[in-house]
């Protein structure tokens, strides 16, 4: 029996060592991430999103700001950033500059939100600094996901700051349209047709940015045509009354917009030529809503 016990200590030990290892090398990275996160809290203006937001120059909407938007990202993560960055009591932040749009309560962020999904996972990887893990009730619902081996490997995984990206390609084809829009719109294991916890996190910005006297300007960029017309009218529908619920409802619009393809790399990203226009228009009409003020 003795020797059992032996054996079970030994065979425990190093996988007991490895778990430690992986706390403390959490512990010691979310040091140095929530350091950088401070300094980034020294910028007057983000630009926050998915990656239609990452298309846009920061440098040419205002000053001082910074694009940290990236790709694929839940107003979850969103959240759960900007909380950390107004957690520093001397930041300097009094505007974020939003991306929303139609696709944003699309399915597909029905996944992004879930880890039992791929997209899910995805998200874990490249967001676990970025949130709670112990406070969280939502994103992470269940104690054994903390133990399986994506979580694991995303503790290893560097984080996904984002930042402003640019793109050479124009005139997207169709297929390539196609193909983006199956990927936000089409439905999966009977998920929910709109994305209600978008919606919730997205509230939960606007509360958050009137709770610290910051100013949300929220920013739709154009869509491509040929992708804009294969929307259903119920998920405009749903856009709109999202917004009408916002306490912000400052929003720049540019999806009644008939976009030339030659500005666009995609069925819904700026391409170079197309961001350096739309960032300067968005500054503009900034400007102007300053000046009324």
């Amino acid at each position: 029996m003795k020797k059992f016990g032996i054996r079970i200590i030994l065979f425990s030990t190093p996988a007991l060592l490895f778990f430690i290892a992986t706390l403390l090398f959490y512990h010691f990275s979310k040091i140095k991430i929530d350091s950088k996160l401070s300094e980034l809290s020294e910028y007057q203006c983000l630009l926050m999103g998915d990656s239609q937001i990452q298309r846009l120059h920061g440098e040419l909407i205002a000053e001082k700001t910074i694009n940290i938007a990236s790709s694929g990202e839940h107003y979850y993560f969103t959240y759960n950033r900007l909380l950390t960055l107004l957690e520093n009591k001397n930041h300097k932040i009094n505007k974020v500059i939003l991306g929303v749009s139609i696709h944003n309560f699309a399915p597909v962020y029905n996944r992004l939100f879930n880890i039992d999904f791929p997209e899910g996972e995805n998200s874990l990887e490249k967001y676990i600094y970025f949130i709670r893990l112990f406070d969280d009730s939502n994103f992470i619902s269940h104690f054994n996901q903390l133990l399986n081996s994506n979580f694991i490997s995303s503790i290893y995984s560097a984080p996904e700051w984002g930042g402003f990206y640019e793109s050479n390609n124009s005139n997207p084809t169709t297929e390539i349209i196609n193909k983006t829009f199956n990927i936000h719109f089409s439905i999966k294991q009977d998920e929910e047709k709109f994305s209600s916890s978008q919606k919730t996190y997205l509230y939960k910005i606007d509360s958050l940015c009137t709770s610290n006297n910051i100013d949300l300007i929220l920013v739709s960029t154009p869509y491509h045509d040929k992708y804009k017309e294969q929307i259903n009218t119920e998920y405009y529908n749903f856009f709109s009354e999202t917004l009408i619920k916002l306490n912000h409802r400052y929003h720049i619009n540019f999806l009644d917009d008939k976009i030339d393809p030659s500005l666009m790399s995609d069925a819904n990203h700026l391409n170079v030529l197309g961001a350096k226009y739309y960032s300067e228009a968005i500054g503009k009409e900034i400007d102007n809503e300053r000046t009324k003020e």
